[in-house]
This record gives C-alpha cells, structure tokens and sequence, in this order.
C-alpha cells in the first residue's frame, strides 16, 4: 500500500518535470514501474527488526543484587529496546548492525553489533567488526527477552562474562550436515575491552548441532587478560604486591595480567510442548580475578498460549582457599589481602518458579520469583549483604517486531 501512495504520489511530479513535451499514459506508466522497481530493489537491500522489554524487578533485601536490584520498585533494569538493521550490498555480502538502549545505563545507546559479513559458498562464510562473543547457547539473543523463556537468563551462568559480552574480532563459521543433524563450527579471535580490564589475543572455538528437537553445544576460549591502569581494583592490587615485596614476599604477588580460560556445554531439547535446557560452564584465570563453575537446569511446558517453568541454578568460586594462601605475618598486609580476596569469594543459589503468557504473535508476557541464597559470601551482591537470602520478583512484556 504505502508503494502505491509513493508511485500515486509521483505521477504529478513526473507530469511537472516534463512541461514541454506531451506525454502519453503509456509513457507515464513506464515511469512509475521503474520508480516502484527502484524502490522495491531498496527494500530488498535493508531489512530493519526490532525487539523491547518493558520491565519491573524488586527484591525482599535492601543490599544492591546483580547490578542494582533492591527493595525499591526498579523500572529501568529490565527495561531496554534494540533496532537491527541489515544492508545486503549483494546475495553474498551484506552489513549488519545492533543498536542497543538499555534502561540501567540511563538508556544510553550503543552498537553491540557492527560488523562486515561475507558467505564464501558451500557452508562457509566470515564476519569482521563488532560481533557478540559466542560464549553461550543463547548467546545471539543476550538481549532479546521475546526469545528466551526467563525474565532475564540465569546470572550464575550468563553473568560470568557480561560485562565482556562483546568484542572486536573476526569470525569464520562453517555450516554442515551430519545426516539427520545439521552442525556448524565456528572460530573467533580477536580482542575485548571493559572498565577494568582488557583481553587481548582471544581466541573462541565453538561446535553445534541440531536434529530438530535436540540441540547440543560445547564451546572453548581464551585470553591474555589484565587490569586497567588507574583502576580501583588495579590501585588496590598494586599496594597489596607492594606491602609483599617489602616483607620478602615478592613470589606471591598477585599477579594482574594471564592467561583465562572459558569452556561450557550446553543442551536444549524442545519438541513444541515439553522445553529442556541445561548450561554449566567453568573460567579460570591466573591472577586476582576468582575461578568459578557455574550451571543451570531448566524445565518448562507450553499448555496453550502459557508456560510454567522451574530453574535452578548453582554458582561458586573454585579457587578460594589458593586465593587465601597468601601469608606474610604481618597483620595489615594479610589483612589488606585477606579483604581482597574475600570480596570475590562468592557461593550462590537459586530456584525461579515462572511462567510466561503468549499474548499475542510477537508479545510475551512474564511473571517470575526467584529465591536465592549466598551462604556467607557476597554471591551475586555489590558487598556481603547481612541478609544472606533474597526473593525477586520481576515481570517484563517481551516484543519483537
């Protein structure tokens, strides 16, 4: 329809153009099926989607929970919108790009996806520029609520690399056939950057594999990681090695720049009715930064347009007590040291119960409470909270369009 206004539209400008010469309906005709040919071969170029999430989240604990959560009615943690925008220069190559507003970041807008993407034929095709890690089975949709079943993804795994979610890299992935299933593998390198430290020299290699119900990943990265300088955690890691090398204990110093290694599994079975998802993945990494395992457990049934599902969800630190080696004898080192390691020592659990309502093609409606305990750490907490027990209550409405 909205064609058909432009050409209507274009017929008196046509008119207007030629004042001289008569022009027969025939010759006016042929003009606007070439306009509307251009126009039509435009839109063939670009396609433009969307997603939103309009959110609530409150918790029973006043301490600040995963990136600001607390007892006050928060609007804004859960509430963020996002425009796709693809160029294909031809059939083999094409610009995409992700524009991202989110709520918490005072609705700031950035491009989480900025990249050149190329197809080589036969299953094999390459990417450059801003991509999204691929640490994850949902990876692709980190921000799209419509396509996950949660209010937002488990934390105690999705969390481990959020804030280091995206990068500049180039990517390679194959895509093949292995009788009933169809698989793609796929190879990054490239390099991240954060407010407090920098990954250089990351590599990411990745395997999946579909047969219609079953989907099954496994995936493997590393990076030589280090601190930022001029950083608050930078700043308390250099005093803490200087108290060490004055009393002789220069060997076990912390360190602020080594090797990290990412590795998770992962498999989703959905058959239209009954959804099954499980990931557990590890990191370790050499220096200040704690080592930790993390999983999760999902399991959900469609009844109609509803969904009821239950999740649990398990995240620890492995390396505590090597973290907490370090002793010199002097009490104001080891203290200083001591309170540096305990602010990463974090043990959480969870248990969501939810349910999702399909509302309409492209709107969901979520209702979810999750109760989670963290023991004697800070878990998921900005500090040791007194209260080590929270309940969270959030709804968000999901859209795509």
């Amino acid at each position: 329809m909205a064609m058909k206004q432009i050409a209507c539209a274009a017929i008196p400008l046509l008119m207007a153009a030629m004042p001289t010469q008569a022009i027969t309906v025939e010759q006016l005709n042929k003009q606007v099926q070439q306009m509307n040919k251009r126009i039509a071969e435009q839109d063939n170029k670009l396609r433009i989607n969307g997603f939103a999430s309009f959110g609530l989240v409150q918790s029973d604990n006043e301490a600040s929970y995963h990136r600001g959560i607390t007892d006050e009615a928060n609007f804004r943690r859960y509430t963020k919108a996002g425009i796709q925008m693809t160029f294909n220069i031809d059939d083999s190559t094409s610009v995409i790009t992700q524009l991202v507003s989110k709520g918490e970041n005072d609705f700031d807008t950035k491009a989480d996806w900025l990249y050149l993407k190329h197809s080589f034929g036969n299953g094999l095709s390459a990417k450059v520029g801003r991509l999204r890690k691929p640490n994850y089975l949902l990876s692709e949709f980190f921000d799209v609520g419509y396509a996950m079943p949660w209010t937002q993804p488990p934390v105690e795994v999705y969390g481990v690399l959020e804030d280091s979610a995206n990068f500049e890299a180039v990517d390679l992935t194959y895509d093949f056939e292995i009788g009933d299933w169809s698989a793609y593998t796929q190879f990054q390198y490239g390099r991240s950057e954060t407010e407090t430290a920098i990954s250089k020299d990351l590599l990411a290699f990745n395997l999946s594999m579909n047969n219609g119900t079953l989907t099954l990943r496994a995936g493997y990265s590393q990076a030589d990681a280090s601190l930022k300088s001029g950083t608050t955690l930078a700043t308390q890691v250099a005093g803490i090695n200087a108290a060490l090398a004055a009393t002789d204990k220069s060997d076990e110093q912390l360190t602020g720049s080594q090797l990290g290694v990412f590795y998770g599994l992962a498999a989703m079975y959905d058959d239209g009715d009954l959804v099954l998802i499980s990931e557990f993945n590890s990191l370790t990494v050499d220096t200040i930064f704690p080592d930790q395992d993390g999983y999760y457990l999902m399991g959900g049934y469609r009844i109609g347009q509803w969904m009821p599902y239950l999740t649990l969800a398990h995240n620890e630190t492995t390396d505590d007590d090597t973290r907490n080696a370090t002793a010199t004898g002097n009490p104001v080192v080891d203290g200083g040291v001591a309170a540096a390691q305990a602010a990463f020592n974090k043990e959480q659990d969870r248990t969501a119960l939810g349910v999702r309502y399909d509302w309409k093609p492209g709107v969901a409606v979520k209702v979810q409470y999750d109760m989670v305990d963290v023991g004697d750490t800070k878990g998921e907490f900005a500090a040791v909270p007194a209260e080590d027990t929270a309940n969270i209550l959030s709804i968000t409405i999901d859209t795509v369009f």
